[in-house]
């Protein structure tokens, strides 16, 4: 019991371990930010692309294989 008693005096005496905390606080909090900003990320960039490709799609008019340079 003694020992318990001493451990616990120590962990709330020392400080040589508050910067691991701190460090682990921040990289937690950038990894919440990134999940919670990643799902409507994904969606935009998925609407733009498919925008992009239809686009892009009804613009191109392939030449026809004999017909010589395009117009």
């Amino acid at each position: 019991m003694r020992g318990v008693v001493y451990l616990l005096a120590r962990l709330i005496r020392e400080e040589s371990g508050q910067d691991l905390i701190e460090y682990a606080l921040a990289a937690g909090l950038v990894g919440s930010a990134g999940a919670a900003i990643a799902p409507p990320l994904v969606a935009a960039m998925r609407t733009a692309y498919q925008s992009w490709v239809t686009n892009t799609n009804a613009v191109w008019q392939p030449c026809a294989p004999a017909s010589g340079p395009c117009p």
